[in-house]
């Protein structure tokens, strides 16, 4: 790792449906290095105060399913060396519904709130292999979300 911090953020709101999982952003490492998650984000608008809380799930993926439909999502470099040459992007921020190879944290959220989990020095969570992390929601109404995912590459 380089030590370039990038942030994938949603430009738009994305539209639960309910009952229905999503998977609202994503970020597919390459298959030469890891990334570390430095932190993570989900961030709702709902008008209920009585709604059911929204399930959500940072998951690892698998990156062999071949049937991948993307929305493509823009990673910006948060620090790192200052000359841009040296702070690639390799990996590929994309926002997909498929569902996850498995959970590393699980949490409800009240739809008209959200959360963010920041790593300390030493905890974040590393990914590699050519695999994906990713925020998934399941939302009992219809809401909209936005998420985040800050890593180093």
């Amino acid at each position: 790792m380089a030590g370039c911090i990038f942030t994938a953020l949603t430009t738009a709101e994305g539209l639960l449906a309910s009952s229905s999982m999503k998977t609202v952003l994503k970020v597919i490492t390459p298959s030469s290095h890891a990334i570390k998650v430095k932190e993570w984000g989900v961030f709702f608008d709902g008008v209920s105060v009585t709604a059911e809380p929204v399930n959500v799930a940072l998951c690892i993926y698998s990156t062999d399913e071949t049937s991948w439909t993307n929305a493509a999502v823009t990673a910006v470099q948060r620090s790192g060396p200052a000359i841009v040459s040296q702070c690639v992007i390799q990996t590929l921020a994309t926002s997909s519904s498929h569902g996850s190879s498995g959970v590393l944290a699980g949490l409800e959220v009240h739809p008209q709130s959200g959360y963010q989990e920041k790593f300390g020095f030493g905890d974040e969570i590393v990914i590699g292999g050519a695999k994906a992390v990713g925020i998934q929601c399941t939302a009992a109404t219809t809401v909209n979300v936005k998420a985040t995912l800050v890593y180093e590459e």
